[in-house]
């Protein structure tokens, strides 16, 4: 299924991971995780306190589900199917240009 926000993001259940993801690429994805969970009270801050709440939550999300994607070495695009395959204990294939992208750059770096 395409995602209406994402051209290169698509979601279906697939036969299995698309590829393995190193040690490096799991780090920078707990990285990033973290990174987004401990600027959650930072946007809490913001004046106006609808946006701040939205700010807030997407970055909660975004951060959890690249830190259960570093823990369950999900190779795909974290924030759409990393958190789905742990609930529904299979994988949930996913496609995302910018993780792809960023894998490959993190491949060749090795």
């Amino acid at each position: 299924m395409k995602m209406p926000y994402c051209s290169e993001c698509t979601i279906g259940e697939g036969d299995g991971p698309s590829h393995a993801i190193t040690n490096r690429q799991r780090i920078v994805r707990a990285v990033i995780g973290v990174t987004l969970v401990a600027l959650v009270p930072a946007f809490l801050y913001v004046p106006v306190p609808a946006l701040a709440w939205l700010l807030a939550i997407t970055a909660a999300w975004f951060g959890i589900s690249h830190i259960v994607a570093a823990c369950i070495a999900y190779p795909d695009c974290p924030e759409l199917g990393a958190i789905a395959t742990l609930v529904s204990r299979r994988y949930i294939r996913t496609r995302c240009g910018p993780w792809a992208r960023l894998d490959q750059w993190l491949e060749q770096r090795s």
